[in-house]
């Protein structure tokens, strides 16, 4: 490496009488509007200052092309050669011309403004005397330009090979100081291509200001990423095929920074609009790249450019979709806030809305368009529907989900009854037609009772399994609704077809031993079914079912509801004999919900019955209960009562079962006295001392009437005595 070095001599005054002014009204054409980046006094001053020193030496102001003339084939589009390529390629004269031209950078990289103002020249080369007098230009124009006018910190770095730009710059240098770098080493030089269909090459130097008092702790030159150097500018050598050029592109900002700090992100103008966006809460690198972003859009809208497929509106959709992933966290009033603050246009605004409303639809498009893929062909995969759709790992998380809950039901669709344990039908006929009757009158849809399997013992586990995945397989059966409980479940669980439920999720609604399939089901598929009501026990219920309980099955199974739970004011809480007591139950003040231990929990909703539950322990079909609000119930068939709740319950804990749940939510006992109930109270702190979910009892679900029916995992909020379904259960 090799250097030389000159004193510093004085700065020309920019603003001597004998310089023609850049008058106002020219200055009024240069910043027009927010979107000529030029927003501060500073920096506006850094443009004048080095526009005025060019128009004094015979440059003639020419005005900035359109941004939304942009050449997409370079980098950086609408800098100082870019609006004037077409002349250079066809190797027409230029002159000497100079301009001050908003510009962005379409591949910008932190910590590089995505967004910028650029001053500079363009002039003819035809001698080295030509070269030599650009040199000098661009020479004075920069000190006239740096806010201290110090030549002793003016750098330039340029490549031993460019043996003609070395002899112009260090004749700049001798006359008017600073200091050349001339390196032996390629990676230093500067190269520029100019797009394709361009016939145009560039090779030049890069002008560094040396700031004082920062850097590293050792001497080091100006290619170093320290603080201590700021790159200004660069003069390139441009050639056609017959002609060459002198290009100065200078960069306003990161000039007019530098008595503010050590990068263009220290210029007032930026640095309180990056605390802003920071103070939203935005990392301080998210925050810089918003504030790029926006400057660079509201460029290209204020001048016309709107989002688009290809040209300089591929660039904006690309700027606003990125802008709005970062604006991603903030709420919509720290968004409104922001832009307040950053002096938004209303059409920087509604640019932004429209390509927001656009991008929502394309995604809604193409979500479902993978959704029927996934129909179609369950086992595509991700990287698949990425590619095809382009789907983001988030939006494919959201498909997934989607995919594990149930359509809904609609009038007119087909429902199968069946029977996995006890063959209640077979005892009780009549009233299992009524049920049938009265769901399918009452939700308007087509219930038939699945008829037995063929070929196998009547109750055996067999049929009942067979029985049970022909329903799951049919593609004409939206719906499966439990006959009744029972206690044979289990019985099953290795004959069940996981696969064809997965690939084609329905509504499937059941309770009490219906909990042993409800769980197994979630485990292996993750798919959402239904702890509610049975056809012998709830909808054949004598004088019809009751308004509580079909409103809540149809809310969640056919309205796609969300919100709290409902309340019920009255219970029936009486045994009638479905073989010869055939009059109506009478309703009675049901006891409220009671907060056993105060809190609130979220998670996805795990309901099922106690005695049921732990059939599963030790199989793989228990499901991971850690992070679910688990909602659990008993029944009082032979003598259940807080004897065996209390042993059921201990093993739960011992087993791990509540270790990790949210929240716990117990269902009302039937035709418990006041003091089983009280027990059973006691009976839940005891077992869950140690763990700090909240608990709610008495809560109107399970072996209850009327009863509520809950969506298997779908995410709920329990607080307090109140239990809300946070997204639909079905799609």
């Amino acid at each position: 490496m090799t250097e030389s070095t000159t004193g510093q001599a004085p700065a020309p005054d920019p603003a001597t009488p004998e310089s023609p002014p850049l008058d106002a009204a020219a200055q009024e054409r240069m910043f027009t509007t927010e979107s000529s980046l030029a927003g501060s006094d500073a920096s506006r001053a850094v443009v004048v200052r080095f526009l005025r020193t060019l128009l004094e030496r015979g440059y003639r102001l020419t005005p900035a092309a359109p941004i939304v003339e942009a050449d997409e084939t370079v980098a950086f589009v609408n800098a100082t050669v870019t609006p004037h390529k077409a002349t250079l390629a066809a190797n027409r004269s230029i002159g000497r011309i100079c301009h001050y031209q908003p510009c962005f950078r379409a591949h910008g990289e932190h910590p590089w403004l995505f967004a910028f103002g650029m001053t500079g020249l363009l002039a003819d080369v035809e001698t080295d005397e030509d070269l030599r007098a650009v040199a000098v230009d661009s020479h004075l124009a920069t000190l006239a330009a740096l806010p201290d006018h110090r030549a002793d910190r003016l750098h330039i770095l340029v490549d031993s090979r460019d043996t003609e730009i070395i002899e112009a710059v260090a004749h700049a240098v001798d006359q008017h100081g600073g200091q050349l770098h001339v390196l032996d080493e390629p990676q230093v030089s500067t190269r520029w291509e100019y797009g394709e269909g361009y016939a145009l090459r560039g090779r030049g130097i890069t002008y560094y200001y040396r700031r004082p008092g920062v850097g590293c702790a050792t001497e080091c030159r100006p290619d170093c990423r320290c603080p201590r150097w700021q790159p200004l500018s660069n003069l390139i050598l441009v050639e056609s095929a017959e002609r060459r050029y002198a290009e100065i592109g200078f960069g306003v900002e990161i000039t007019a920074a530098i008595p503010f700090g050590p990068n263009p992100f220290a210029l007032p103008e930026i640095a309180e609009r990056v605390q802003a966006a920071e103070s939203a809460g935005l990392a301080p690198e998210q925050a810089a790249d918003l504030v790029n972003l926006y400057r660079a859009l509201a460029l290209l809208i204020e001048n016309g450019a709107r989002p688009a497929g290809k040209g300089p509106g591929s660039i904006v959709r690309k700027f606003c979709l990125r802008l709005m992933g970062l604006l991603a966290p903030l709420t919509p009033g720290q968004t409104e806030d922001l832009f307040e603050k950053f002096g938004a246009s209303r059409g920087f605004r509604s640019a932004l809305q429209a390509e927001g409303e656009r991008r929502a639809r394309s995604i809604a498009q193409n979500l479902k368009r993978a959704a029927s893929v996934l129909d179609r062909h369950p086992d595509t995969t991700d990287a698949d529907l990425r590619a095809t759709y382009g789907l983001s790992p988030a939006q494919l998380s959201t498909l997934r989900q989607a995919r594990s809950r149930p359509p809904r039901l609609e009038k007119g669709d087909a429902v199968t009854v069946v029977s996995p344990s006890w063959q209640g039908a077979a005892v009780f006929p009549e009233r299992a037609a009524r049920g049938i009757g009265e769901i399918a009158a009452r939700a308007q849809l087509r219930v038939s009772q699945a008829p037995p399997a063929a070929g196998h013992e009547p109750g055996s586990r067999w049929a009942r399994a067979e029985q049970f995945n022909a329903a799951l397989r049919d593609p004409e059966v939206n719906g499966v609704l439990w006959m009744i409980g029972g206690l044979s479940a289990a019985e099953l669980l290795d004959l069940i077809d996981y696969e064809a439920f997965a690939a084609r999720p329905k509504v499937l609604c059941g309770y009490s031993d219906a909990t042993v399939l409800h769980h197994a089901l979630y485990a292996r598929t993750k798919v959402t079914t239904f702890y509610g009501p049975a056809v012998l026990s709830q909808f054949a219920e004598t004088g019809g079912t009751p308004e509580f309980t079909l409103q809540s099955f149809l809310d969640v199974t056919t309205r796609g509801w969300t919100g709290a739970f409902p309340r019920s004011a009255e219970v029936f809480d009486e045994f009638v004999d479905w073989g010869g007591d055939d009059r109506p139950r009478v309703p009675e003040a049901a006891p409220p919900r009671a907060v056993l231990r105060a809190g609130t929990g979220q998670g996805p909703l795990l309901a099922g019955c106690v005695p049921s539950v732990l059939q599963l322990l030790g199989t793989p079909w228990l499901p991971d209960y850690a992070g679910h609000v688990l909602a659990l119930e008993t029944s009082n068939d032979d003598g259940y009562g807080p004897v065996q709740a209390a042993r059921d319950l201990w093993q739960m804990r011992h087993a791990g079962l509540l270790d990790g749940i949210t929240g716990l939510v117990m269902g009302r006992p039937r035709m418990w006295t006041t003091e089983q109930r009280a027990e059973l109270d006691r009976i839940l702190l005891e077992v869950c001392h140690g763990l700090t979910f909240p608990i709610v009892t008495e809560f109107e679900f399970g072996h209850t009437d009327p009863m509520l029916t809950l969506p298997v995992g779908v995410p709920v909020e329990l607080a307090g005595d109140e239990l809300r379904l946070l997204e639909p259960a079905v799609r």
